[in-house]
């Protein structure tokens, strides 16, 4: 059963602890709600969590197995909407594990090839076609 859960998990399941943690950097490890007041706000607050966001999913593209844009079809704007909604029912959970439920979320639906790109093993055939 172990061996199944780490073939359908995107993400090396040896990325936590022993008892299922890891360090966060940053404002991810603040709570929704203090996510929240930063956005109602709109300043320079709320851009701390945007970079932090982006430099988040940024290293979930480089990680996660075919992965591309774990976005997708998603734009930054329809994440943040979804993110205010999440911690808005969960105010006391931390950003950085709001941003890892959606990012599980996500992941059915991303990007796992740069457009424009072919991938697998016809772009090897091909190229020798060519050749």
């Amino acid at each position: 059963m172990v061996f199944l859960g780490l073939l359908t998990d995107p993400f090396n399941a040896s990325a936590r602890d022993m008892d299922d943690q890891y360090a966060v950097f940053g404002v991810g490890a603040e709570n929704c709600a203090v996510y929240l007041v930063a956005r109602d706000q709109r300043d320079a607050a709320e851009r701390w969590y945007h970079h932090w966001l982006a430099g988040y999913l940024s290293a979930v593209n480089n990680a996660a197995v075919n992965t591309y844009n774990i976005l997708g079809g998603k734009s930054m704007a329809d994440i943040l909407d979804w993110l205010e909604g999440y911690c808005a029912a969960n105010p006391n959970i931390n950003f950085s594990n709001a941003v890892a439920d959606m990012v599980a979320i996500l992941y059915a639906d991303r990007q796992n090839i740069a457009p424009g790109k072919r991938g697998g093993w016809n772009k090897f055939v091909d190229q020798q076609a060519e050749h």
